[in-house]
C-alpha cells in the first residue's frame, strides 16, 4: 500500500474521531443547558463536563489530580505512572457513570461512555434523554 494513502486514511479517521467528541459534547452541553461552542475550547470542555455532573469543587480537583499525574508521570515508564494511570481509569469510570444518570440514564448507558466515549455521547445527545441534574 502507498504510505500517502494509509497517511491520509489515518489523518481522516483521527480527524473523524476529533469531530466525533466535538459534536457529542456540543449536544450534551446544550441538553445541560451550557453553551455547546465550549466544547471547542481544549481544557475548558473537561471543565464543563465536570461542573455538569459534580458538585462543587470536586471536578476542579478532579481535573489537576489528572493533569498533574500526567504532568510528572506521564512522559516516564516507571511504578507511579502504573498507578497514575490506573487512578485515570478510575476516574473516567466514575465520570462516565455520573454522566450517564445526569441524562437519566443508566449503568449500560455509563459502560458505553467509558468503552466508547466519543460515540457513545453523540448517541446520548441525539437520543431523547434530557439533563435531570447532578447525582
Amino acid at each position: 500500500m502507498n504510505d500517502n494513502f494509509v497517511a491520509m486514511i489515518t489523518l481522516s479517521g483521527l480527524a473523524l474521531w476529533l469531530v466525533l467528541g466535538i459534536v457529542g459534547d456540543w449536544m450534551l452541553f446544550r441538553k445541560a443547558g451550557r453553551p455547546g461552542i465550549l466544547s471547542l475550547i481544549p481544557g475548558v470542555n473537561l471543565l464543563v463536563e465536570y461542573s455538569i455532573c459534580w458538585s462543587g469543587f470536586v471536578g476542579l480537583i478532579y481535573f489537576f489530580l489528572i493533569g498533574g499525574i500526567n504532568y510528572f508521570y506521564g512522559a516516564e515508564q516507571t511504578a507511579p505512572a502504573g498507578v497514575a494511570g490506573l487512578i485515570i481509569v478510575i476516574i473516567h469510570w466514575i465520570q462516565s457513570q455520573k454522566l450517564a444518570r445526569c441524562f437519566g440514564k443508566g449503568f449500560g448507558s455509563g459502560l458505553l461512555l467509558f468503552l466508547f466515549g466519543r460515540l457513545a455521547r453523540v448517541i446520548l445527545g441525539l437520543s431523547s434523554a434530557e439533563y435531570v441534574g447532578k447525582h
